[in-house]
């Protein structure tokens, strides 16, 4: 009887280590790793418009001097380009090539722009080329601008004892020529003519 139930525990024992063995631990599944440079992205990047600058494809000097050409369409581009214009460029990176999804001439913003108020007076709104704006005859102040995600933020000053962020107003550039501008916020459109 001992011999049997020796021989029960040890087929018992076998049996158990062979199931033991069966179970593995599931492996985990590796990401496939891709070097950073062939990862598709949208980037944001501040620069100027380079010398080898064509009609489809964008010189592109990046703060940094790094040198990037990127294929736009006039679409694409608001305000023109021109060698040595500041630039705001969303652009799409792929393995083939570099794409803008919107480039906006920071140069062509940089003037006083002008439109007729409701009550038919002009009213004018001032960007200049140190991200200082001003406003004359609006309802509205502001004292500063920025372009981002290119979209155009204007910054109200900040009042004396005020403990809340600064307001800052964002627009849509709808349009942008030398001498027009064309800004939507909301249901709201505003247009402006440059004249200086």
């Amino acid at each position: 009887m001992n011999r049997l139930k020796a021989w029960w525990i040890f087929s018992l024992v076998l049996a158990l280590s062979a199931c033991e063995e069966k179970k593995t631990a599931p492996q985990p599944v590796l990401p496939d790793i891709r070097p950073l440079d062939e990862i598709p992205g949208i980037f944001e990047s501040h620069g100027f418009v380079g010398a080898g600058t064509s009609m489809n494809m964008l010189e592109f000097v990046a703060d940094g001097n790094d040198t990037l050409y990127i294929r736009v369409n006039s679409q694409a581009v608001m305000g023109g380009v021109k060698v040595g214009d500041e630039l705001n460029v969303i652009y799409n990176v792929t393995p083939e090539e570099n794409v803008a999804s919107v480039a906006v001439n920071l140069t062509a913003l940089q003037h006083v722009w002008t439109q007729r108020g409701a009550d038919g007076k002009e009213q004018s709104l001032e960007l200049d080329s140190a991200g200082r704006a001003s406003t004359y005859s609006m309802t509205i102040d502001y004292d500063r601008w920025r372009v981002e995600s290119g979209l155009l933020l204007l910054s109200s000053p900040k009042k004396v004892g005020d403990e809340g962020p600064v307001p800052v107003d964002t627009f849509e550039i709808v349009y942008l020529t030398s001498d027009s501008l064309v800004l939507m916020s909301g249901p709201f459109v505003s247009e402006f003519e440059r004249y200086n």
